[in-house]
């Protein structure tokens, strides 16, 4: 986990993006040229037309509890994975979801390195429409604007209602 912060410092790092197009340049990777990658990194987006967009944080790769294992996340992707047909909704398999995230062991392992980690270990997705701080141990943190781009909001405390609001892939068996 460690080593996961250290790597995600260094592709943050504006001074070390052109080595981060180039590896992942490799077919190993996303074998795309570091030329179609810079645009992601950077965040300045061509809209057609000679047009531009700058998007701040368009790739956040550490800052902001970029890669906190929100138990709020995992419960999501789960949310995803019923409507997409991939597992059938229980209670079971929301517990095996919930449980995959461990914020306990993230903490244990970046607490010595005084780095801010949330208090919280899950949150309300897709309500944050501008940087908000919250609660954290070890230094101050903002959480940056978590939009959807379909403008919904995902309770953690109400997967049920979520679920049964999304327009299913396909029926269930």
């Amino acid at each position: 986990l460690r080593a996961l912060h250290h790597a995600a410092r260094w592709c943050q790092d504006p001074a070390n993006r052109g080595e981060l197009a180039a590896l992942m340049a490799q077919p190993s990777f996303l074998g795309l040229s570091p030329a179609l990658q810079m645009p992601i990194l950077t965040g300045h987006l061509a809209l057609g037309g000679g047009a531009e967009l700058t998007v701040e944080d368009f790739f956040l790769a550490f800052g902001k509890a970029a890669n906190f294992p929100w138990k709020s996340h995992a419960l999501w992707f789960y949310t995803q994975m019923v409507r997409w047909g991939q597992v059938k909704h229980s209670a079971t398999h929301m517990a095996l979801a919930r449980d995959t995230y461990r914020p306990d062991l993230y903490r244990a392992a970046l607490k010595p390195l005084g780095v801010a980690l949330p208090g919280a270990n899950s949150k309300v997705e897709g309500a944050l429409a501008s940087a908000t701080p919250v609660g954290s141990a070890g230094a101050s943190l903002v959480l940056g604007p978590d939009g959807f781009f379909d403008g919904q909001i995902f309770d953690p405390d109400e997967v049920d209602a979520y679920i049964a609001g999304q327009k299913l892939a396909r029926a269930e068996a």
